[in-house]
């Protein structure tokens, strides 16, 4: 892709001088972004996004690998300029960080293969454990929706156990110390594919859908402008489909980004 000088003239000062965006993600999360053979190289979908959103703006990207729960304060601390990690777009977040909202994202339940405990119905939850990252929605899920459930039901709550990554639940998973994981269903042919025991991926209708961003300052809107700007152009220009086709996630694709669409474009959600 070729570079746009009218989008670089929409970055901050500093960046247009500087050449260079400081970029934060957590490279544990394949497809979203991963770190390829060469321990190195991170590569993902959202990497072939940010790639081609740079590309478009003139700049060069500075990435860093650090843990999930680090990258809103590192915006917030201006560490760095933006992060990208396949994060949800919450009210909450929203408060404190602003989102550029470039897909969606739908969550569901990952168990043992043979663990007959286990299926569609959300109450077949109640009483187990989970293993979560911590500072994720799919804690926030357990909290908010899966206890409220069982305690309606009259069941008892589901114990949650935090882990510094989706590796290390994952992990305690595959070993027996949760009962199950949330995961995003996009990343799940990956996740079975890996996983060092037959594991199964069940959608729940109790999950709702969610918009997926990158994020910068809560004050720095001269950078989200520019970056919705380089992302609507990397729609247009059609490789966003490609990116999309090239990891099979057409599913979660979004016609028409935008900026805190989480409040400025609510998403109507199915009752469980």
């Amino acid at each position: 892709m070729k570079a746009d000088p009218a989008l670089n003239a929409m970055l901050p000062e500093a960046i247009r001088k500087a050449g260079v965006i400081q970029l934060a993600t957590d490279a544990q999360y394949p497809p979203c972004e991963s770190f390829a053979e060469d321990g190195k190289t991170i590569v993902g979908w959202e990497p072939d996004i940010w790639n081609a959103m740079a590309q478009k703006l003139g700049v060069e990207l500075e990435v860093s690998s650090i843990a999930f729960a680090g990258l809103i304060p590192g915006v917030q601390s201006k560490r760095f300029d933006m992060a990208m990690e396949c994060m949800a777009d919450t009210v909450e977040r929203e408060k404190v960080v602003t989102f550029i909202n470039v897909a969606f994202i739908i969550a569901g339940v990952v168990a043992l293969e043979n663990d007959t405990r286990i299926g569609d119905d959300p109450g077949t939850l109640c009483g187990l454990k989970v293993g979560g990252q911590e500072g994720t929605t799919h804690i926030d899920n357990v909290k908010n929706l899966l206890n409220p459930y069982c305690e309606k039901q009259g069941k008892p709550l589901i114990e949650i156990v935090n882990f510094p990554s989706a590796a290390a639940a994952q992990v305690a998973l595959y070993s027996g110390r949760v009962d199950f994981i949330t995961y995003e269903l996009i990343g799940a042919s990956e996740l079975k594919r890996k996983a060092p025991k037959p594991i199964k991926v069940i959608p729940m209708d109790i999950f709702p859908r969610k918009y997926n961003g990158m994020i910068v300052d809560k004050d720095n809107m001269e950078l989200a402008e520019a970056l919705l700007a380089a992302l609507k152009a990397v729609h247009k220009e059609g490789v966003y489909d490609l990116v999309m086709k090239k990891w099979e996630i057409e599913a979660i694709r979004l016609d028409e980004p935008g900026i805190n669409l989480t409040t400025t474009r609510p998403l109507t959600q199915a009752k469980p």
